[in-house]
Formats: structure tokens, sequence, C-alpha cells
């Protein structure tokens, strides 16, 4: 949904001193609204005016890693973890890191091995079992028997960019599983040693220490993000970090990603009021827990139920958040990655509004924009598809009428004639079909070669797609794309429409 802007004259801003304020306004000056890839999208009308409190979540948000060489890293210290604490044969290094093959909104079912993407309306459009494709006989016997409960333990959902490495390593040990070449356990005993493996390198494991050893390696430096955070602070709004990472991770990340990057800015504390770690989200919204205040070298201090501005906490919850702020919750927005662990739950538990970082977003509108002429194209053919398929309605009906005057003994001339349009009609439908079903999946393939489009199944949104219409109030492809934007912007839906609307 596109967004209104306006452009900031230049000589609003003549003989105002040097500070960060007007590096930040300069920055911003340009001619037009910014690209599709830096834009922010509108599902929930959002006066910005109204915020008086953001709150940032950090991997992958505020921190905007590299994601081949993470997802790399990742996957490789987890197969090393297999083979080390859980007993797996060495021999499983043959699986081979394949970066283009998961995405964000797969669903893994831990009692068939399939990884799966469905569509808003829970049809499973596309399966592998490893790294085979299942057809749609195949998907049809495994997932449309009976409605299939999500909820339940047999399914994970693939939230976070940080689960793609997983997904990938399950996938090809399902493979090697599948084709004979080790043996494994089971695929339930096989997901729950992956994920315990992942959730050891994320915990125990030495991934955040590789990580800060060589943060130029897998973190970006931008200016622009800083400047869009210390925008975001005009008019003394306060703006806090609650993050899963612990303090010693946290501290030298954004050390590295804000320390003088502004003129003044020297410490990143500068820019956040409060600062939580170690926050266990998603429970961090929902049950009541005591924030430590830790001192400067993260140490314990002391337990409290509210948090104070100007300190570090570790642990915590929103409920003591909400006593400190004493605000309206439509007053706090909470921007994050994880569509469940940031945004669905603060959603669900409280009136906070929400924003989506989309990192992949970026890709997909680069994506679009290259492929605008097949889409058009593709629009053209289902329109001819439709009106041919009520064309052929239409001769199906005067054939059941020829056929029951024909039965009261009343000859028709012309049944022959609409019995040869009707099987002309059926085959130039089949090629036209046929010829839409392979422009359709050339697209999707453009996005990705297993699984399309992040937001799109087949026709549809996927099941992804309507979880980020339903709970992000706005969504974008990183933080820094706040610096184009006024620190009062009203983020204005400007189309909503619904499938009997008109277009203009």
């Amino acid at each position: 949904m596109d967004e209104l802007h306006l452009d900031l004259d230049p000589s609003f801003l003549e003989g105002l001193p040097q500070s960060p304020e007007t590096a930040l306004l300069r920055s911003a000056l340009r001619d037009g609204e910014p690209p599709p890839s830096r834009r922010i999208f509108v599902n929930r009308n959002l006066r910005m005016e109204t915020i008086r409190f953001i709150g940032f979540d950090l991997d992958w948000t505020v921190a905007p890693y590299y994601r081949l060489p993470l997802e790399e890293l990742i996957f490789s210290l987890a197969l090393d973890r297999l083979v080390a604490r859980f007993d797996y044969p060495p021999t499983i290094r043959q699986a081979e890191f394949r970066p283009h093959f998961p995405h964000r909104g797969l669903i893994i079912d831990r009692g068939f091995g399939t990884v799966l993407k469905m569509n808003r309306h829970r049809y499973v459009g596309r399966a592998y079992l490893g790294r085979e494709i299942l057809d749609r006989h195949e998907r049809a016997r495994l997932y449309r028997k009976e409605r299939l409960d999500l909820k339940s333990e047999r399914f994970y959902w693939v939230d976070t960019l940080f689960e793609l490495p997983e997904v990938n390593l399950f996938a090809e040990l399902v493979e090697l599983r599948r084709l004979g070449r080790v043996t494994l356990p089971e695929y339930d005993r096989l997901f729950l040693d992956v994920r315990a493996a992942v959730d050891g390198v994320h915990g125990e494991g030495p991934l955040k220490a590789r990580i800060a050893a060589d943060l130029p390696r897998y973190l970006p430096r931008e200016r622009e993000l800083a400047l869009a955070l210390h925008r975001l602070q005009l008019g003394d709004r306060k703006l806090m970090l609650v993050t899963n990472s612990d303090w010693e991770y946290t501290d030298r990340v954004c050390s590295y990603l804000f320390d003088g990057t502004l003129p003044g800015l020297d410490d990143w504390r500068q820019l956040f009021a409060l600062v939580v770690v170690s926050a266990g989200k998603p429970g961090f919204f929902r049950r009541a827990r005591p924030f430590v205040e830790l001192d400067g070298d993260g140490q314990p201090l002391r337990e409290v139920e509210v948090p104070e501005w100007g300190n570090v906490y570790t642990g915590g919850s929103r409920a003591g958040l909400t006593t400190l702020m004493g605000s309206l919750g439509e007053e706090v927005l909470y921007v994050g990655d994880h569509i469940y662990g940031d945004i669905v739950s603060s959603k669900l538990t409280s009136t906070w509004r929400t924003a989506l970082v989309l990192r992949e977003l970026e890709e997909e509108l680069e994506m679009q924009s290259e492929l605008a002429p097949q889409i058009r194209h593709l629009q053209a053919l289902k329109s001819e598809l439709a009106s041919m398929g009520h064309h052929m309605d239409d001769l199906h009906d005067v054939l059941h009428l020829y056929g029951r005057l024909a039965a009261e003994g009343l000859e028709v001339e012309a049944v022959s004639d609409a019995r040869r349009r009707l099987e002309e009609l059926r085959g130039e439908h089949r090629a036209l079909r046929h010829r839409a079903g392979e422009l359709q999946e050339g697209i999707a393939m453009r996005f990705n070669p297993s699984w399309g489009s992040v937001f799109k199944q087949g026709g549809s949104q996927s099941l992804f797609g309507s979880q980020v219409d339903d709970f992000s109030c706005i969504y974008t492809a990183r933080v820094a794309n706040f610096a184009n934007y006024g620190a009062n912007h009203y983020f204005r839906v400007l189309t909503d429409p619904m499938a009997h609307d008109v277009e203009p």
C-alpha cells in the first residue's frame, strides 16, 4: 500500500548550526518519495505524533545482519554440534549448505519429515521431502484428508531469518536418510536433534562469540540507521531496546553499529532511554517477571518490579514496562522481525502498535519491478481465462437445455454446433491454462527456485503474507527506512480493496 510523502524544503534548514538533528534532516532531502525498497508500507493507519514510546528488537531488526555468512556459520556450527554432542556420524558432513533453499514462512512437518508452504487458506501449495518436491497427488494424500492442526507439536513454524539454516540442515539430513546414504533417526527425532543443536549454537555455543570477533563480516555499519533512530527521538519520544540477546553481546554489537556514526553520538546508549536484555520473548509479553538492574559491566545490582529510565536490565515483562510508561497501549510502537515472538505476541497481549522488519522485502520489491511486464501479462491471461470460462458455462447450460428439449421430442438443429464450439473452447482453455501456469511458475521461480515469493503461494497470499497483513500495522525492509519519514509522519492506508472493489 503506497504512502503519501511530501518533500522537505531545503530553505528551512538555512542558518541552522551543524548538529545530529540538522544532519539527519539534510539526509532526508530528496526528489520525490523513496524508492519502493526503502519505503514503509501500511496495513493500519498510524499517526506517529501519537506514539510516545518505541521499543526495538535487536537481532535482524536494529542489527541488520548479512544473511549469507551468518547462515553459513550457523549451518556449519550446528553440523559440528550434531557430531560432537549428539553422536551423529561424521558422514553427515555431506550435507550441503544451500542458502537459497529455505525462506521465512515455511512449516516443518515433524511427522512426515517434509517442509511445507501454505497459502492463507492453509492449502499446502508446495512441499519437499529432502530435495524431492512432492507432486499434487502426494500432497493431497498427506494434507487434504483432514484439516491440519497447525498449533500441534507436529508442525514447526519458521518465523525468523535465524531459523533458515535450521530448515536447510533438516532438509539435507532428510535427503541423506531418504537416499540411504547415512543411517539417521526417524524424522521426529531428527528434527528434535537439529532443533536442539541450533538452540545450543545460539545459547551456549560459539555463535555470538564468532560474530562479535568479526563484526564487519556479519554486520553492515550504516550511518542511516543511526539517523533513523535519532530522528525518531525528536519531540522527546523515548526509544527502548528489548532483546533476547545478553548484555555483553548487545553492547558489543550496538557499539559497533552506532558509536561515532553521527556527530556527538559517542555512546549508543544515547539512543535508548531504556535497555532490556535477555528479555525472554515471547514470554516477556505474557508473564509478569521482575527486572534485574545491571551495572556498567553487566553485573546484577538489584531486582525491581518496575524499571527506571536510563538503566539497563535483564529479564522483566511488559507489565512492568507498562507501569513505567504509564501510557495508553496505543502510544507504544514495537518494532521487531519475528512475526510471532515480536509482532503476534505483542499484538495479542496488548494494544501496542506494531512494525515488522522484513529484510527479504527489498529483494522481493526489486524482483517485482523487474518482472512487472510478465506479471501484467499473467493478469491478462487470467482475465482471458475467466472470460472463456464464463462462455463455457453458458454453453454447458445451453446443451443441458437442448437435452431437455430432445427428451420432450423436440429436435434442435444447433445442438451439434454448440457441442463443437464447447469442445473447441475446452481445448483453447486447456492451452491457455497451461500457458498461464507456466508463466506463473516461471515468475515464482525467479523469486525463489524452490518456493517462489515469500508473500505469495500461487495466486493467493502465502500464510506468512496473511500474517503480515493481519498483525503488523506497518512493515518495511529495514529500520533505517524510518530516516525517510518525519518523526510525526501519518502512515495512511491509501487503498484496502476487497475482491469486489473495482480499480479506478
